[in-house]
């Protein structure tokens, strides 16, 4: 079956369907709860087809992070190219990255999960492919933007510098979006609103040398194109759910 075949587009389009109906299932039972033996019947389907697509449970929820790390992916373009400083642009894909999994609270426990490697075994190897391919879009769009800004001479610095904070960056964003809404957390850790965020990035990122740094007053504009996606975001989703 060619990949732009008429069967091939529907295959496509069932396997949209089949995801956006797992996350229905999730958010209402749960990731504990969740069986994977609804979704067939949810979805007017077979048993066999949904296995056509799906080889077990592992390899639905390994999808269904991928959709939700493509989503991210899909509103980079918008944040490259908006009308922030490189240094702002840095900082503003990381905090879109972690408030919309904050907005999506259900997804963080499926994230942890998605990593560990007996998820990953048990997921084909199409789908483990499809999720890493999503992430090293991500992080790669992040790091093209760090390369545009030292193109420009807005950053002097050196490539192992660079790496470094890149590191550091995924490392705290990766960890405020597993440890938000964790209620074994809660007494423990205090959640950081988005400007403590905000704050922790600078840091790292002013820790290099910039033409242009971050400074107190780009939070307003950070956080103001960071809403701006997200709201494109939901209104998207909001017109594929009417499909």
């Amino acid at each position: 079956m060619s990949w732009g075949s008429p069967n091939q587009a529907r295959f496509r389009q069932r396997d949209q369907v089949l995801v956006r109906l797992a996350e229905q299932l999730l958010q209402q039972q749960g990731l504990v709860s969740f069986r994977f033996s609804e979704l067939a019947p949810l979805a007017g389907c077979s048993a066999g087809t949904l296995y056509k697509h799906f080889s077990s449970k592992e390899d639905l929820l390994v999808a269904i992070l991928a959709r939700h790390v493509e989503h991210l992916v899909e509103r980079q373009p918008h944040l490259m190219s908006c009308e922030l400083s490189f240094a702002e642009r840095w900082v503003a894909m990381h905090l879109f990255a972690v408030i919309a999994s904050k907005r999506c609270s259900w997804t963080l426990g499926l994230t942890a999960l998605g990593g560990q490697p007996k998820v990953i075994e048990r997921a084909s190897e199409y789908r483990v492919q499809e999720l890493k391919m999503y992430l090293d879009q991500f992080y790669s769009a992040i790091l093209r933007v760090v390369e545009g800004a030292r193109i420009q001479s807005e950053l002097f610095a050196s490539d192992n510098q660079v790496a470094m904070v890149h590191s550091m960056l995924t490392y705290l964003e990766r960890g405020a979006s597993g440890a938000q809404e964790n209620p074994l957390l809660s007494g423990s850790v205090k959640p950081l609103d988005s400007r403590q965020l905000f704050d922790a990035f600078a840091v790292y990122i002013n820790s290099l040398d910039w033409s242009t740094p971050l400074r107190p007053d780009s939070y307003n504009r950070v956080m103001a194109e960071v809403e701006h996606q997200l709201a494109e975001c939901d209104r998207e989703q909001a017109l594929l759910q009417a499909l």
